[in-house]
């Protein structure tokens, strides 16, 4: 009696275990996976505020007169005024038909960024999820027609390969003849001595 209800203690008790077991494997898992999670949101808001720092410093470099000589200002001004014209800022304000100069287009930007931030607080979070969602969905189908594109492409260089495989086989392969047929003549003559043949008998016999 008393070996059986250790035997069935024993029993419970390793099961407790393994459970423990895949309990703490779970756990882990899951701290991992959050930990990775928050490593990937850390790098990105890491890459966000280093722009913005990037941005600042820009701007601290044309404002301080100071500091940097005019010719170096004029320089920045210029580069910025190339990428207003027909770049990212173009892009972002589009055509600078009142000729707007390049810190007066930064200021335009910045507005238009204010009431784009102001914009999306408002949006519901069905509405953002379901935005990115459609966004996922038409990134999947390019990936999808770019992986068929790509298929069809290796296939008809494929096919390519083997016609020039078999032009070449055609041209590297030699001409055989056909051999001329037997001589029938020595049948022919054979034929018509059994012919004669039966025609002695039938006279012999029938005469």
């Amino acid at each position: 009696m008393f070996g059986g209800v250790i035997a069935t203690v024993c029993k419970n008790a390793g099961r407790n275990q393994y459970l423990r077991k895949i309990l703490f494997s779970w756990i882990r898992d899951r701290e991992i996976k959050q930990l990775k999670q928050l490593a990937a949101t850390l790098k990105a808001s890491i890459i966000k505020e280093e722009e913005t720092a990037a941005d600042l410093e820009l701007k601290a470099r044309v404002f301080s007169f100071g500091e940097y000589k005019a010719d170096v200002q004029d320089k920045m001004l210029v580069s910025l005024n190339k990428k207003g014209d027909g770049g990212s800022i173009g892009r972002c304000i589009g055509e600078n038909e009142a000729n707007l100069g390049t810190l007066q287009m930064l200021t335009v930007i910045e507005h238009q960024l204010d009431d784009l931030l102001e914009c999306l607080e408002r949006v519901p979070q069905a509405k953002i999820e379901q935005a990115e969602k459609a966004k996922e969905k038409e990134r999947r189908m390019r990936m999808r027609d770019e992986k068929v594109r790509q298929q069809r492409q290796l296939q008809e260089e494929r096919l390519q390969r083997a016609l020039a495989r078999a032009q070449a086989d055609i041209k590297k392969r030699k001409l055989m003849f056909r051999s001329e047929p037997a001589p029938i003549k020595e049948k022919e003559d054979e034929d018509q001595g059994l012919i004669d043949q039966e025609k002695e008998e039938a006279l012999y016999y029938f005469t």
